[in-house]
This record gives C-alpha cells, sequence and structure tokens, in this order.
C-alpha cells in the first residue's frame, strides 16, 4: 500500500522511516549513540527527542522553508564520521549534534495534509517514530560487544557518512 493512502498518524509514523535523508540521520545518530556509555545513551536520547518536538512545534506556526534538509545531512555526515572513528566524545559534543539533528529532522518533516488535525496527528506519528527508531538503532549498536560486529558498526558509520556527503554533493550541484 503506497504511503499516499495513509493518512494522519498512520502516515506520519513511516514517514521517518521512507524517507531517505530521515532514515540514514537516524541510522548515523543512533549508531553514534550505541558507542556511547549506557548513562550517556539516556541523555542523547533525551537531547534527540526534545528538539525533535522544539523543530515538529516549529513547523506548527507555519514557518517558510528551511535548509533543515542541509543540516540535517551534515550531522548525518559528522556522528557517522565519529562512528567511524569510534571517538568517544564529551556530552558537551554530543548533546548539541543529537539535538541538531533532531530539531532539523523536525523542521525537515512539513506535514502535506490538507486538514489541520491530520496534520497535527502526522506529526505526532513522525516524533513518536523518530525516537522509536532511534532509540532501537542506539540499542542495537550498544549490544555490538565482539570484535566483528564494533567493526560492522563503525563500517555502517562510515557508509552513512558517505551517502550524507553525496547527498549533499547532488543538492548542491542540482542548486548551483
Amino acid at each position: 500500500m503506497p504511503i499516499e493512502a495513509l493518512e494522519g498518524f498512520w502516515r506520519g509514523l513511516l514517514q521517518p522511516i521512507l524517507t531517505p535523508s530521515h532514515a540514514l540521520a537516524l541510522v548515523g545518530l543512533g549508531l553514534l549513540i550505541g558507542q556511547q556509555p549506557a548513562d550517556r545513551r539516556v541523555v542523547l536520547l533525551g537531547s534527540f527527542a526534545l528538539a525533535l518536538i522544539a523543530g515538529l512545534g516549529v513547523l506548527t506556526l507555519a514557518v517558510e522553508e528551511t535548509p533543515a534538509g542541509n543540516i540535517l545531512l551534515t550531522g548525518v555526515a559528522i556522528s557517522g564520521a565519529l562512528t567511524a572513528l569510534a571517538v568517544r566524545l564529551p556530552d558537551r559534543v554530543l548533546v548539541p549534534l543529537a539535538a541538531v539533528i533532531g530539531a532539523a529532522l523536525g523542521l525537515d518533516s512539513p506535514p502535506d495534509v490538507i486538514s489541520l488535525v491530520a496534520a497535527y496527528l502526522m506529526l505526532l506519528g513522525v516524533g513518536l517514530a523518530a525516537s522509536i527508531c532511534l532509540g532501537l538503532v542506539s540499542e542495537g549498536a550498544a549490544r555490538a560487544r565482539v570484535g566483528w560486529q564494533r567493526m560492522g558498526v563503525r563500517v555502517l558509520g562510515s557508509w552513512a557518512a558517505a551517502s550524507a556527503m553525496l547527498a549533499l554533493a547532488v543538492r548542491f550541484a542540482a542548486s548551483g
């Protein structure tokens, strides 16, 4: 069933998974968060969720188009590169990164429905799905404890970074 057949909340639930840049952001950031100690993961997931709610809330104010898509891809490139390097950074670096990606994902999720109620339900679905997906990816990465599994997380992080950089290059080439 195509996503156009769904409305409101259900459409919002699928949107972060079926929008390539959003799915890439959730994977890239989730892998990075999964490499952190458990107590730091909670803080990073919370920072993402709060910023995501703020970004989705700003959308309800009917803002004009923003550069959120480019910011989102830049955040993915950074988080993917940090994942590939397996670097443990302090919270003063990782919390803002998680927040920027969360806010950008929220701002890059304008509802494409006419009804105001359907738009709010769609935004609710986006917020819920993005938060759950990020939590699942980070938990999966955190459970990678054997050497080859940790290397696989790093490889996926490098692929996320490379994909984000390619997408940014295509966007800038098309606009310039």
